[in-house]
Order: C-alpha cells, then structure tokens, then sequence
C-alpha cells in the first residue's frame, strides 16, 4: 500500500531542485537498502558496472531532499481505494492503520496515504496546467525495503484516454523530508521521492495516472 500525492514542475524544476547527484558508479552507501546498484538493476536491467555508470551519466540518483520551490500541486480527480496511515507501533516505524478519506489522503504530503487502482487510467490526478515532469511523493507503511519506496508506475495523458508511459528521470534518497527523529513521519515514511516525464522532454500532459506496481 502506498500513498501518492502528485506535482507538477516546469522543465528545469528537477534540476533546481537537485542537491547532490551521485557520480561514483561504485558508490558504497546504501539508502534504505538500496544501492546504486538497486537502481541499475531496476532501471537499465541489471546490476553491471556498465549500468551503474548509466545510472550516474543519467543523473538518476540525487542523496538529497526534495525542494518543492517552483512545483505546483496537483488533484486527484478520480480513482483510489482504502485510505490509511503510517504510525510506529512498538518500537517498529513500518507500520499502518486504516482510516481517513482518499481526497485528503492523495492532496497532502504527510505519512497518509491511500491505495490507487491498478488499471491505468482509474487513479487520475489533475496537474492544473501543460506540465514538462510530475513528482510522486511515496509514503512507506511497512516492508520490505527498498520495494516499498517505489512501488508504482506512472502514465501520462493530455485526454485521459491515451496515456503513455512515463520515464523516471530521477530519484531523491532522501526524500521530501530531512531524516530526522525516530517514531516521527520524517526520516521513514517518505521513502524515495521521485521525477518521471515522457521520453520526449518537449512533450507535455495534463493528467497523470498512477497504479501500483507494474513495468517502472
């Protein structure tokens, strides 16, 4: 279960908001259990030197927090199931219960979260303008890490009937909050904060769909 909450960014909003970009293909840090490795793996198929470079070349991976300066939230117009939250329960901070309303849950960035469909085009969100990049802002329930820091695939449309697949541009290890003090909000339920656009970057799209799991 994970919660989304959207925004939308102009075209050089990533890069402004950009802290420190990894540039060691052989980084040994590990965030949240994940690795650059984790990330070759993930994105360009396997845990290779080669693909470990591609994930530098690609400014993939940013070891900073999310800065929202410049980003515009978005609506969620349709779609979303169960609405919950995350709260520590002895001693373990992945950990859930279940209440709230989906519209608060979607159009906030806090540790609620809710579920979204898993047939694209069902979870719509409203990004208010022609966007360039859409951010997703994951909130962590439980484990395992690092699967449950991205567990989504995004889809992006000018219609919300035609909708193609959205590319990760990057990734904030950090997250959208600094990591901070334990059995609090900041520093575990926010996961992975992360970028994606069209593979066109002149392109751009009204709607984003989001379902969990699948192809990103």
């Amino acid at each position: 279960m994970i919660k989304y909450v959207v925004g939308a960014l102009c075209a050089l909003g990533v890069q402004a908001a950009s802290a420190a970009l990894i540039t060691d293909p052989n980084d040994p840090r590990v965030w949240q259990t994940a690795d650059v490795g984790t990330f070759a793996g993930l994105y360009y198929g396997s845990d290779t030197l080669a693909n470990r470079q591609l994930v530098v070349d690609n400014n993939l991976l940013d070891d900073g927090i999310f800065n929202a300066a410049g980003f515009s939230a978005a609506t969620l117009i349709a779609g979303g199931a169960t609405a919950g939250f995350s709260i520590p329960v002895n001693g373990n901070p992945y950990n859930f219960g279940i209440g709230g309303t989906v519209a608060t849950a979607a159009n906030s960035i806090d540790n609620l979260w809710f579920q979204s469909n898993g047939k694209v085009g069902e979870t719509v969100f409203d990004l208010g303008f022609q966007a360039s990049k859409v951010a997703v802002f994951a909130a962590v329930d439980h484990g395992p890490l690092p699967q449950e820091t991205i567990e989504s695939t995004v889809y992006l449309s000018n219609n919300q009937v035609d909708w193609f697949l959205a590319v990760v541009q990057r990734v904030w290890l950090q997250g959208h909050l600094a990591d901070g003090t334990p059995n609090t909000w900041d520093g575990y339920w926010d996961g992975f904060t992360y970028a994606v656009g069209l593979s066109d970057p002149t392109q751009t799209f009204r709607y984003a769909s989001i379902i969990h799991g699948g192809p990103s």
